[in-house]
């Protein structure tokens, strides 16, 4: 379906704007200093750019229909390893690029596994994990890129294994037991240690290498993920530092005398260095609040590149001096906004048993014609005051956006995040009840801000799914993008490598099987009488397209409204941007017609305050 064809073609046009105007995030720096990589979706699909390091033009670095997951460059010479996949199956293979842009060679060859980047070790070799020994499992290998040879397994283990960092004869591995619990281990020199073994759960956001010692971004005994310093002889574990969020990002920088963090207060990221002489810390003004996802130095040191997305700034890569603490934008759209920036507010409210739950309100300029509500996946994961284009063309449009963090979200502690797990499931599934009960107008003179839809990816998607069977009377459309709606067929079908870190957070088949059948959307389909859009990717590797060919089958057997939008060439989401404008642009449609069915004019646009 092409969305211009069923779409009016003013309201088709924005969105299509809106998915258009290109981001730029995970910048990585070649070794001389002098240029940029990032990922940009510029053309269309997320693939890998040049841009000068002093800032300009994004360049196209290397030809490829499919998109690139990540890019590594060699810390010795101009080459990269580059991860890519096919389809969105999201098996990824690596290969290695010269600096014209030409693939040299393939490095790995098994197209029916997965190859998830890792680090280089010296100029020539490379090291990376991979599940080509047994589906379900991850080990490390090492490759020869001088060499057309397969990677030599240098550590194996019945478990999933990963590579987060490398200097020669010294690698640093994580070892996820499950989404929440994860060991650090080092290998030196052949030799294996065991870094933070631990009793219960302890997570690790981010680690790396400096000097003698690890120092990680990890949550032993607290609510929060703090600074902590691991030597590599194995000794004891020193907390440098807590913080009132979540360390999430850690970089060391070349020279070995700083660390670079990003912290999570409350949805924001605040951006620091440490200096290890000195020991102190120092705060880092951003040139907008937002979310920095990725931070790099430079060669020498002397400037860290960090990518920043916020409603006023899009997603764009800049250049730190720590030193002064002044930014500057490296990279830039090449397009006008498509529309003004709306900003969201961040509120809160009581659910049914006192929990407090936070949500972002983003707020249109004129009265609303509906309000909907976008529910996030993971679900170990947190809406944040990110760019988001899809909700600022809805908001655009005159859509009240409420996007809430329930209960089982990442950024407010241990035990918050352990609030849905298992038999609490559908406590979580209340929470969007709550919020509708407690941040959306009833009144008559409201009427049509009253009205409210629900959309939400992967455990987004089965929040929706539920919602609507659990509590039909609140809602007037729902779209579900790669939701779960059967726990049972989900684990049993997942990839095997997922299985057993899910079950922690879903339940065990063996354990829980009834239970999890119990509270599965399919089996209480019979309530749902909200009309639904389906949206699935063919090759979805984590919820499998028959999650949704079984909803779409139940209620069209009971001729309840609903949808169907399968495209042979994603996986889990969509990343293609006619893919995109095709799915979103009939969302579009979809809630319009059921949001605001009095409006005359479903095209009408909003008054919109002017771009400052």
């Amino acid at each position: 379906m092409e969305p211009t064809e069923s779409m009016p073609g003013s309201l088709a046009s924005r969105l299509e704007r809106w998915l258009a105007y290109p981001r730029s995030w995970n910048p990585r720096i070649r070794a001389d200093g002098k240029t940029l990589f990032v990922l940009s979706n510029q053309d269309g699909v997320p693939k890998v750019w040049t841009v000068d390091a002093a800032g300009g033009n994004l360049h196209p670095f290397w030809s490829t229909d499919e998109r690139v997951e990540a890019v590594l460059p060699s810390h010795h010479d101009p080459r990269v390893v580059v991860a890519t996949d096919r389809g969105g199956n999201e098996l990824w293979e690596l290969s290695l690029v010269g600096e014209d842009g030409e693939r040299i060679r393939r490095l790995t060859d098994r197209p029916d596994r997965i190859h998830q980047p890792g680090a280089w070790r010296d100029a020539r070799r490379f090291l990376f994990s991979s599940n080509e020994r047994d589906v379900r499992f991850f080990d490390v290998y090492e490759c020869d890129v001088e060499a057309a040879a397969p990677g030599r397994l240098v550590r194996q283990e019945d478990a999933l294994v990963s590579v987060l960092a490398a200097r020669e004869e010294v690698a640093l591995l994580e070892r996820s037991n499950t989404n929440l619990d994860t060991d650090l281990f080092v290998l030196d020199h052949g030799v294996e240690r065991h870094l933070n073994p631990h009793a219960g759960e302890v997570e690790v956001f981010s680690a790396d290498l400096l000097g003698s010692d690890v120092y990680a971004a990890t949550n032993p005994d607290r609510e929060f993920t703090a600074l902590v310093r691991y030597p590599l002889s194995g000794g004891t574990a020193e907390v440098i530092r807590e913080f009132p969020g979540d360390v999430e990002r850690l970089r060391a920088s070349p020279d070995g005398r700083r660390l670079a963090g990003v912290t999570n207060e409350r949805g924001w990221s605040a951006l620091w260095v440490y200096d290890l002489a000195s020991a102190e810390f120092a705060n880092l003004p951003l040139p907008e609040p937002g979310v920095v996802d990725s931070v790099t130095w430079s060669p020498d040191g002397t400037h860290l590149f960090y990518d920043l997305s916020s409603a006023e700034v899009g997603t764009e890569v800049f250049a730190l001096d720590p030193t002064t603490g002044e930014s500057r934008p490296i990279t830039a759209s090449p397009l006008p906004r498509p529309g003004a920036a709306f900003s969201p507010e961040l509120g809160s409210f009581g659910a049914e048993d006192g929990v407090s739950i936070d949500y972002w309100e983003y707020v249109p300029t004129q009265p609303p014609r509906g309000t909907l509500v976008v529910v996030h996946g993971g679900p170990e994961s947190q809406a944040r005051p990110t760019f988001a284009p899809l909700i600022h063309f809805f908001v655009g449009e005159g859509f009240r956006v409420l996007v809430p963090n329930v209960r089982g979200s990442l950024g407010y502690g241990r035990t918050f995040v352990h609030l849905d797990d298992v038999r609490l499931r559908m406590n979580s599934v209340r929470d969007l009840r709550d919020l509708v009960r407690a941040a959306v107008p009833t009144s008559e003179d409201e009427k049509s801000g009253g009205r409210v839809g629900v959309v939400g990816g992967s455990y987004g998607g089965f929040m929706v799914l539920s919602a609507l069977a659990t509590y039909p009377e609140i809602w007037s459309a729902g779209v579900d993008i790669v939701g779960i709606a059967n726990f049972v067929t989900f684990l049993e079908r997942t990839g095997p490598w997922r299985r057993k870190v899910r079950e922690d957070e879903y339940g065990s088949l063996e354990r829980d099987r009834e239970f999890l059948e119990s509270i599965s959307p399919l089996h209480h389909v019979d309530q749902i009488r909200t009309p639904l859009l389906v949206v699935h990717g063919a090759n979805d590797p984590r919820v499998p397209i028959y999650e949704a060919e079984q909803i779409v089958a139940a209620l069209t057997e009971r001729k309840v409204p609903v949808e169907f939008l399968r495209f042979e060439n994603e996986g889990h989401g969509l990343v293609r941007r006619e893919n995109q404008v095709t799915a979103y642009g009939r969302a579009a449609e979809f809630f319009v017609q059921h949001l605001s069915p009095t409006v005359a004019d479903p095209d009408r646009r909003s008054e919109r305050p002017r771009d400052s």
